[in-house]
């Protein structure tokens, strides 16, 4: 038996990676006993501070075997200023009590995502920052190649593990097309275009609502919100064609009936890492097209899948393409499938186990 304190996100349905962790949790082994620990992402000021603080102490002085980190660094609040509260203390008491760390980087920044002015001091924090997760780490995991790559821009790397993100098919609960739509607010015989997740600029939902404007004679459906950017939503909604849907932040029931309701998923990202809505994509079969970013055109070139676009207009005729063109989207979707054979997250909590066993062999 192996003891691991995992640190994560809410699991609540409120972020992306709270429902990875809980994901990750249920497949791995009999033999790896987990003990969760949430950070209170909701704190704000003195309060998040010393929750931080207490948290990190909760996690140095833990007596499982390993601890895991899901690191993002939205987690760690305006300017990341809570990891100062978090990840010194869990170093030291690690390093004192000889636990092993995992960090798993489910993003990575570098100057490259930073704006001016001063952009040679923020990207020395950057490089500090980064500094501090790898120095607390014994091994680091990343998501993607693309992931990899940016952190070692900023920060050095001298363990890590290339782990697939997973492909949930277990949780995948299809609702029949008709009654899927109607969810919505859409007819039977509806083409719904769609972009699911969490509203954030980096998704490029303005990119989505300008396609929608290219083809009038489609549905689009921006399927998810979040709370804390009523502002980014408003906006979205004031500038958005009519043929666009909103559905503000939705219930596990409507969270899967979107992806039934859907013919053809968007993703029109201006950054990824790596994209866990595309693994949820893959769970359901859609056909998929994506912005030409170095992570999607590493899966295009690896397994044929997504359709890859850099311009609206060529957004418009890929999507075109797939919804014309039966070989071609039957072509994406078995792709898609290939994808899934090879990442289920049966895989991934095995491989998530041989690192833990690695880890306390070394320590």
């Amino acid at each position: 038996m192996i003891t691991v304190t995992v640190v994560s996100s809410p699991m609540d349905g409120s972020c992306g990676i709270g429902s990875y962790t809980e994901a990750l949790l249920a497949h791995l082994g009999e033999d790896v006993d987990e003990d969760v620990v949430v950070l209170d992402t909701a704190k704000r000021g003195l309060s998040a501070t010393i929750s931080y603080a207490r948290t990190a102490f909760r996690v140095g002085t833990t007596d499982s075997d390993v601890i895991h980190i899901q690191h993002e660094y939205g987690f760690f609040g305006k300017k990341w200023l809570l990891m100062w509260a978090f990840y010194p203390i869990v170093f030291v008491l690690a390093r004192l009590r000889r636990r092993p760390v995992a960090v798993t980087l489910h993003e990575a920044w570098n100057v490259d995502r930073m704006d001016p002015p001063l952009l040679w001091l923020k990207g020395a924090y950057i490089r500090v920052a980064n500094g501090m997760i790898a120095s607390t780490a014994s091994s680091l995991v990343f998501l993607s190649e693309n992931c990899r790559s940016k952190f070692q821009r900023s920060g050095s790397v001298d363990d890590y593990r290339l782990l697939p993100h997973g492909v949930e098919e277990d949780e995948v609960r299809p609702t029949p097309e008709a009654a899927a739509k109607a969810t919505f607010g859409f007819d039977a015989d509806d083409t719904v275009i769609t972009e699911f997740g969490y509203l954030r600029p980096s998704k490029g939902y303005e990119t989505f609502l300008k396609i929608a404007e290219r083809c009038r004679e489609h549905e689009f459906l921006v399927a998810g919100g979040n709370p804390s950017e009523d502002e980014y939503l408003e906006s979205l909604e004031a500038d958005a064609p009519e043929n666009v849907t909103f559905t503000g932040h939705l219930s596990d029931r409507e969270f899967h009936a979107a992806f039934s309701a859907t013919d053809v998923a968007v993703l029109p990202y201006s950054e990824v890492a790596q994209s866990g809505i595309f693994n949820w994509c893959v769970a359901y079969g859609l056909p998929t097209v994506a912005s030409r970013l170095p992570r999607f055109e590493r899966l295009r070139s690896e397994y044929g899948c997504p359709a890859i676009f850099e311009s609206v207009d060529e957004a418009g005729r890929a999507i075109r393409q797939v919804l014309n063109d039966d070989a071609h989207r039957e072509n994406l979707i078995s792709a898609a499938e290939r994808f899934r054979r090879e990442n289920e997250f049966e895989k991934v909590g095995d491989q998530h186990e041989a690192l833990y066993r690695r880890l306390v062999r070394s320590s």
